[in-house]
């Protein structure tokens, strides 16, 4: 199934037979707001024309946030921007970021963890669609099927999550809003915590 394709998250789930419920899976993990980090994402909104283009939202909204909740676990895990995620002609396409097992071997592609995808004109269902898509894709790549995928989609200003193992897909059924960016950046570390747990329990494997 293409990423790319318009179907929602009920036919994916059809397709492809995933169990689906909600659950509160997140547990925020605190992280320090850098004053000058907020500043700046403030001015962001306010002056960059975000409303121009959905490739706006994601290079002025979206990107800064994923880059600053980055660093921290930038030991286990690199970020990847609007770059082939593939497994054959039926399961292809362009995640619009993913964080993934960094290599050994230097700044190539390899094991994905965490795949997030916008929102385009809010609509969250085929962003769902299209994000769980995209997480069977890397459960495939991985060669893991008992292993963990997390997946988000955001608008940039609401941040939804869930995860993938084997065929149940679970869904937290909290947002998390840039009004609230502390809450946002614990929401996001705790998903970039697990994702490195994936990454050391495929390495000791």
């Amino acid at each position: 199934m293409p990423f790319g394709s318009d179907r929602n998250l009920e036919e994916v789930i059809g397709t492809f037979q995933i169990t689906m419920h909600q659950e509160r899976f997140i547990q925020p993990v605190p992280f320090p707001v850098d004053e000058r980090f907020r500043q700046r994402l403030e001015f962001l909104r306010e002056n960059a024309p975000v409303s121009a283009s959905e490739a706006a939202i994601c290079e002025f909204m979206i990107a800064p946030i994923l880059q600053e909740v980055w660093v921290p676990y930038s030991d286990a895990l690199m970020i990847w921007s609007h770059v082939s995620l593939s497994l054959d002609d039926k399961v292809e396409g362009f995640p619009d970021y993913f964080f993934a097992r960094r290599s050994p071997l230097g700044p190539i592609r390899d094991k994905p963890y965490v795949l997030f995808v916008e929102a385009k004109r809010d609509d969250f269902d085929a962003a769902w669609g299209q994000c769980l898509a995209a997480m069977l894709a890397a459960q495939k790549l991985n060669r893991q099927p008992e292993g963990k995928i997390l997946g988000s989609v955001s608008n940039g200003r609401v941040w939804y999550f869930g995860h993938l193992i084997g065929t149940e897909f679970v869904q937290d059924p909290r947002e998390f809003t840039i009004n609230e960016l502390g809450e946002l950046l614990a929401a996001l570390s705790d998903v970039l915590g697990q994702a490195r747990e994936q990454v050391l329990l495929a390495t000791a494997a």
